[in-house]
């Protein structure tokens, strides 16, 4: 009888149950064979062509202990691991993966062990570690905050007969609750299969009834996987005795599963690999701040999660949420003048620490019904005033998008950050600064804004940088072309301003 996890606009596991005929080697694969169809976003991403055929299948023919026996396998990377620890993540994980692949080892780091740390995350994120050699589609899933990320693209097999998958690359966001549901339960179907064969023993996951849900992760473990750091070195660094210890020198509940759930692991999250203990010192006081101030309002963020309700892409999102806070402030296109003055209305306090570093440039906290707090650090960035600027409404933006995880909210800004989360800010930060509403009104032909003199003008009236005005005007359609924005960037970002 065929199944359905989940649901096809969005996400679901289609199970087909097959009665092999074919020759079956070991164990794993004696019993759970199933045509499986994958639909994401109303499409099955399963349908294909095999190699000398002209009728499409709807699914693959698969073993599906394998498939479980890896959700099992890197379930705590699958819900802990939002990030690789050693290489920024980038919007694509397919990307991330090649550049990663082409990239040479950082300073005293070994080519094996980069390469090592590139075959562990690929393994943990890509479904294809546990094909087990079964032909599936390439897809990867990563977690982001209460987000899913789901991406997919036509896979290529060097035997031959092959499938050859008839979707076109794609990725998909479902929510984190959703998509951990789904697999859980494909996960569980499958552990009952196995028990109804009397083969239950083949993997120790299958003897229980939600096998993903049932294991209890290692503390340890879960915490390297979400902020890139040893277990061991966050005990020297809190000087901590204990996991206990540590869970509360770090902002965590005594009993708490999640390591995700303080300002101070969501920061480290978004951090780059050996932290200096100048950085550190920023963490704590960041931590410490938001224990200390009040006021940041829940309004706000009432707003801004209203404003991107129909937003499907980070950009979009942080382009309403700006233009909402700017519609309930009336600013009508004005300039923010004051950017600390308009974050201390906010009940935001802001920090402008002494630190000098190489890409740390801002950190930001909340905590429910307390206060928030954002720390600027000296990079060649923010050592400008627009980039100061920039950073400052940046850390705005992830104080009202980004979720809160147990109460709190932690966020930086580095090449380490989380794609979505750092781009959605990002526009915010564009977007609030240097308001659509105001170039629309004052532009008379496209390009017009390319002109020189009115260009530098922009850049003065509203304080924002070269980089961040071309940007800006490239994906709001008042450029005509790449070109004509990254020349306005060359000439322009080293322009001495007042």
């Amino acid at each position: 009888m065929t199944m359905l996890i989940g649901n096809r606009n969005s996400f679901a596991i289609g199970i087909e149950p097959l009665a092999p005929s074919w020759e079956r080697r070991y164990p794993a694969e004696f019993t759970a064979w199933a045509q499986l169809s994958l639909w994401i976003n109303g499409e099955n991403i399963c349908r294909n062509l095999l190699d000398g055929s002209d009728s499409v299948r709807d699914g693959v023919n698969v073993p599906l202990a394998p498939i479980a026996d890896w959700l099992v396998r890197s379930w705590t990377f699958l819900e802990f691991e939002e990030r690789p620890s050693r290489f920024p993540q980038l919007p694509s994980l397919r990307d991330t993966v090649d550049r990663w692949g082409d990239a040479p080892a950082p300073a005293g780091v070994s080519e094996d062990d980069w390469l090592d740390a590139r075959e562990h995350w690929w393994s943990r994120h890509f479904l294809a570690a546990g094909a087990d050699g079964a032909h599936l589609p390439n897809l990867s899933l990563v977690r982001g905050d209460d987000r899913l990320f789901i991406e997919w693209a036509p896979a290529e097999f060097a035997g031959s007969p092959s499938p050859r998958f008839l979707s076109a690359e794609d990725r998909q966001i479902v929510g984190w609750a959703e998509g951990e549901d789904i697999l859980a339960q494909f996960v569980s179907y499958v552990a009952r299969w196995l028990r109804d064969s009397d083969l239950g023993h083949v993997f120790p996951w299958a003897c229980q009834q939600d096998p993903l849900h049932e294991a209890t992760p290692n503390f340890s473990e879960t915490l390297q996987a979400y902020t890139g750091i040893p277990a061991e070195a966050l005990l020297g660094r809190t000087g901590s005795d204990s996991d206990a210890e540590l869970r509360e020198n770090l902002g965590l509940q005594v009993d708490a599963k999640d390591p995700g759930g303080s300002v101070v692991t969501q920061v480290l999250r978004d951090l780059p690999p050996g932290i200096s203990d100048a950085i550190w010192d920023q963490v704590w006081r960041l931590e410490g701040e938001t224990r200390s101030v009040t006021g940041f309002t829940e309004e706000l963020r009432n707003l801004a999660f209203d404003a991107v309700r129909p937003a499907s892409d980070p950009e979009t999102s942080g382009y309403l949420a700006a233009q909402g806070l700017r519609d309930r402030l009336s600013l009508n296109g004005q300039p923010i003048d004051d950017v600390e003055v308009q974050l201390r209305e906010f009940g935001v306090s802001l920090i402008e620490s002494d630190v000098e570093c190489s890409q740390e440039r801002m950190l930001a906290g909340s905590r429910r019904g307390c206060g928030a707090a954002v720390v600027i650090n000296r990079t060649p960035r923010t050592s400008t005033p627009w980039g100061k600027r920039f950073e400052a409404v940046r850390a705005l933006g992830h104080l009202l998008m980004d979720p809160y995880r147990q109460d709190t909210l932690g966020a930086a800004s580095t090449a380490f950050a989380q794609p979505w989360a750092r781009r959605r800010a990002g526009t915010f930060a564009a977007e609030f600064l240097l308001p659509s509403e105001a170039l629309r009104e004052d532009a008379y032909a496209l390009d017009s804004y390319a002109e020189p003199a009115r260009f530098l003008r922009l850049l003065e009236r509203y304080g924002v940088g070269a980089q961040t005005a071309a940007y800006h005007l490239w994906n709001r359609g008042f450029l005509s072309s790449p070109q004509i924005r990254d020349d306005l960037i060359d000439r322009f970002s080293n322009v001495q301003r007042q």
